[in-house]
């Protein structure tokens, strides 16, 4: 789910009662919920950021050390091409 987009929606849709000359208590409660769900998708798009952040890390973690694995082996070819399929993928 796009939090940013939702957030942006819901900020659009919500317009009309932002900008209530005569502001009703459904203005009121709508924009009570509005701002409610605003903070809600900021919180899950924040952690959505992190969670990609630690995934990169631990991809780039378990390269290094199947790099390092691979390293071991005589150099050949089939090394080469395992080296070179790895450095491809960063």
């Amino acid at each position: 789910m796009d939090f940013n987009k939702l957030n942006t929606e819901l900020y659009q849709l919500s317009a009309p009662h932002r900008f209530s000359k005569k502001p009703t208590e459904l203005d009121k409660g709508y924009l009570k919920i509005a701002d409610w769900l605003g903070d809600v998708c900021f919180h899950f798009e924040q952690k959505r950021k992190n969670q990609e952040k630690s995934d990169e890390e631990k991809f780039k973690a378990l390269i290094h050390n199947y790099r390092d694995k691979i390293n071991e082996l005589d150099d050949s070819e089939y090394k080469e091409g395992l080296l070179k399929a790895l450095r491809e993928a960063q």
